[in-house]
């Protein structure tokens, strides 16, 4: 069993993707880094195999069709098998120091931990007004409340991870949420740690239908029976 593994859900990314991939095989040698690729029509797939060629510890999984970041983070985390795991964007937007602190907290213990962004750098008019909304809908229908859900950088000891996206079913942006609200049906403690935008891909792949899918993504948790047991 690897320590570590790293997912990283990939869409349209290769103009990012080989630097990332680099950094963290430079910088985390024993771990597995799974690439779960969304079906892009970019040169994602190229990319991955050229670095593979060097690192056998370089997993590439394919979506048949482009279903969301949840389906891809659900497909990496399930097929992972380090003792800690930990997912963050493919672009590393909080660099290898998030990454890191994240695998600190794991190894002392913690079984999830969540990155809290310091401050947010030029976001788009879209996001600065859908922030506040999305967070005091979250406070009133699922009783959440932390303050940052969407912050790409979360980890994991390997029986929560599995548990949790074993029981998730959401497929797109809305999956941070529905793994916040799981963790706290399984009453699992979450930790927070401040962390950094260091680094962000400019070619963002979220828009406004993402924004009303979240809200109607956030009413199926709510309602979604969910067959909960004890971990």
């Amino acid at each position: 069993m690897k320590e570590l593994s790293i997912v990283l859900p990939a869409f349209q990314k290769g103009r990012v993707l080989g630097k990332a991939l680099s950094l963290l095989l430079d910088s985390f040698k024993e771990a597995e880094i799974i690439v779960v690729d969304d079906n892009s029509s970019d040169n994602t797939l190229e990319v991955v195999k050229n670095i593979q060629k060097n690192f056998s510890n370089l997993i590439y999984l394919k979506n048949e069709k482009n279903y969301g970041k949840g389906y891809s983070l659900r497909k990496g985390i399930l097929k992972s098998s380090g003792k800690y795991i930990i997912f963050t964007d493919a672009d590393l937007p909080y660099g290898l120091e998030g990454i890191e602190k994240i695998y600190q907290k794991l190894k002392k213990g913690s079984k999830i931990v969540i990155g809290k962004r310091k401050k947010y750098l030029n976001d788009p008019f879209l996001r600065r007004v859908a922030r506040p909304i999305l967070y005091f809908s979250l406070k009133i229908i699922l009783k959440l409340k932390h303050l940052d859900t969407q912050c790409g950088l979360k980890g994991f000891s390997q029986e929560i991870a599995h548990k949790i996206f074993s029981l998730s079913f959401i497929n797109r942006f809305a999956i941070d949420i529905e793994i916040l609200y799981l963790a706290s049906l399984l009453k699992i403690p979450v930790e927070e740690i401040e962390v950094e935008l260091k680094n962000f891909d400019k070619f963002s792949t979220f828009h406004l239908k993402n924004f009303f899918e979240m809200f109607f993504d956030i009413l199926k948790i709510k309602f979604h029976h969910y067959e909960i047991k004890g971990i």
